[in-house]
């Protein structure tokens, strides 16, 4: 099991985590669960689609548990990042990692029903029959939910802008 979706449980992970958490951790994490529940596994529904949910549920909660966490005691930016890095620091990989860490704060804002489809359709590129299968529902749900959620992303990230504006002016 792991040989054939170690692979696509760790870009999911990468993808629905996004920057800051983890993958390799959530990854172990997923495939301790699958080991651990692979007895209950009914077959209702392929493996990809029952290691997708197991994913989704632990992310969900290394988010829940990061914001916790930075609420109480500061992100770990605050906590270590006067701390040299090991590797170095192109420009362009900071650019691309600040592109990221935007889109995905915009992610934030939406549910999480918009956020898991725009990441599986979006970013992930994967059809509206294929995330139908990881997600359990049809695929013109998925395609009238990815209709709608882009729509709230564009508000989202508009407002984003705006408030980024906003607060870099003087």
């Amino acid at each position: 099991m792991y040989e054939v979706y170690a692979h696509e449980v760790a870009r999911w992970a990468e993808r629905l985590a996004g920057p800051g958490l983890d993958v390799e951790d959530i990854v172990h994490e997923v495939f301790a669960i699958a080991y651990e529940q692979v007895r209950r596994f009914r077959g209702d529904s392929s493996l990809g689609t029952w290691l997708f949910g197991i994913t989704d549920k632990v992310v969900r909660h290394r988010r829940r548990k990061e914001r916790w966490r930075r609420w109480l005691s500061g992100s770990a930016t605050e906590t270590a990042g006067h701390l040299p890095s090991d590797g170095p620091d192109p420009l362009r990989l900071v650019e691309r990692n600040q592109a990221a860490a935007e889109v995905y704060r915009v992610l934030d804002r939406l549910p999480e029903r918009d956020r898991q489809v725009l990441i599986l359709c979006e970013l992930e590129e994967l059809s509206a029959e294929e995330a139908s299968h990881l997600l359990g529902i049809r695929q013109a749900n998925v395609r009238l939910r990815l209709h709608r959620a882009r729509a709230r992303f564009t508000r989202a990230y508009e407002e984003f802008v705006e408030t980024d504006n906003r607060r870099k002016s003087p």
